[in-house]
């Protein structure tokens, strides 16, 4: 073991048994059971936050959680010699959640029903509301949309996806419009003013690589991205995952949707706030944000590969996106 690893988990009331390395991470085998150890780049008042709400959720009977372990000191980050901070999490072993597993897709969508009804009213002390909004989101992603558009088309000689991404442009940027548009005629102050008084917490990245399936439940990790917001988005988001893994397979869909609805019932506005959010061509805007922020002189074959396969599967989204009326029918 690495001596600065050793220094911090010398700081541990722990008995350790064994260790191996995982990408980015350690985990031993303790007397407590499995342990993970990351860094951790985040505040110490956050991770303070999450660990109440993670403690929330346990005490109404949800244990597979990775909860944090404090030191002996009682804090729950640890510096080692050289002034790096550590955490320390409880660990599950299994395989991760595959969304193209039946078993595995109804499991992740009540655990994430069972959560967000847990992540409610959760701490002593209200937090303010400090992300930003649904509205305020599309409308910084259009923006950059047409930003990008406007830089490429300045420019005196263009590559190859350069010229791709122009000629995909125009049908992608009319579904932004769409979807923008789309979330006028939704009273998002009403939402928000509900998400405040409820103090209703999202994952913040609810997805199969944070899901470890057990015998017959799963165990929800890496809630450092947890935070006030609608926690519809977080359904969103394993549903936009579930699309683009199954070819926008509209019955694995409704299958998520209705499972997650019978559990914590879906709001008419939620479900507009969905389909507004699985209208929104969401894979276009980050090929095209992750270009205007890296190296724009050198494009990966990868980007180029990006957009051919948006434009593959362009048909079965739109075909989709026609059948919602008929999906979100329960």
């Amino acid at each position: 073991m690495d001596e600065k690893i050793k220094d911090v988990m010398a700081k541990y009331d722990l008995q350790v048994h064994s260790m191996y390395r995982v990408r980015g991470a350690y985990v031993f085998d303790t007397n407590k059971g499995q342990c993970i150890l990351r860094e951790y780049r985040g505040l110490v008042k956050k991770a303070e936050t999450i660990q109440k709400i993670k403690e929330k959720i346990v005490e109404q009977g949800n244990p597979y959680i990775d909860l944090y372990e404090r030191n002996k000191e009682g804090k729950l980050l640890t510096e080692n010699c050289m002034g790096t901070p550590y955490v320390l999490k409880h660990w599950f072993c299994g395989e991760d959640c595959d969304l193209k597993n039946p078993e595995h897709l109804v499991l992740a969508a009540e655990n994430l029903a069972h959560l967000h009804s847990c992540m409610k009213n959760c701490l002593e002390q209200s937090l303010p509301f400090q992300a930003d909004t649904v509205e305020d989101t599309l409308v910084k992603h259009n923006r950059e949309l047409r930003r990008v558009r406007t830089y490429i088309r300045e420019k005196k000689q263009r590559n190859a996806f350069e010229l791709f991404f122009l000629s995909l442009f125009s049908e992608f940027y009319q579904e932004a419009e769409y979807a923008e548009d789309m979330l006028k005629q939704v009273n998002m102050s009403e939402l928000y003013d509900k998400v405040f008084q409820e103090q209703t917490f999202c994952h913040g990245s609810y997805n199969y690589h944070n899901l470890i399936m057990l015998p017959q439940c799963v165990a929800t990790m890496d809630f450092e991205k947890t935070h006030l917001q609608l926690q519809v988005l977080d359904l969103y988001d394993l549903a936009r995952k579930l699309m683009e893994k199954s070819g926008w397979n509209s019955k694995w869909l409704r299958t998520l949707l209705v499972r997650y609805h019978q559990i914590r019932p879906l709001s008419q506005a939620e479900k507009k706030i969905l389909k507004i959010k699985l209208c929104y061509p969401e894979k276009f805007w980050k090929i095209t944000n992750h270009y205007y922020n890296r190296k724009k002189s050198w494009i990966s074959g990868k980007n180029i590969e990006k957009l051919q396969s948006l434009q593959q599967q362009k048909l079965a989204r739109q075909k989709l996106i026609g059948k919602l009326g008929e999906i979100f029918d329960f």
